[in-house]
C-alpha cells in the first residue's frame, strides 16, 4: 500500500499503527529480557565473589623482619 492510500483509509492506519505498536512493545520486551538476564549474571557474580572471600581466611599484614630495604 502507498503512502497516499494510507492517509485514505483509516482501517489501513490503525493497521500500520498497530504494527509499529506491536514492533514496539516486542523491541521492550527484548530489552528488558535482556536487562534482566544481564543484572541476574552481575547478581551470580557479585555472589560468587562474596563466597570466595568468605572461604579465604583474611590476610593480616605482618612485618617481614628479614628483608632488607633497599635504596
Amino acid at each position: 500500500m502507498t503512502n497516499n492510500m494510507l492517509a485514505r483509509d483509516p482501517a489501513a492506519k490503525r493497521q500500520q499503527l498497530g504494527f509499529v505498536c506491536a514492533k514496539a512493545k516486542r523491541q521492550q520486551q527484548m530489552f528488558s529480557v535482556a536487562k534482566a538476564k544481564r543484572q541476574l549474571q552481575m547478581f551470580s557474580v557479585a555472589k560468587a565473589k562474596r563466597q570466595l572471600q568468605s572461604v579465604q581466611p583474611e590476610r593480616k599484614s605482618t612485618p617481614r623482619y628479614g628483608d632488607k630495604l633497599k635504596n
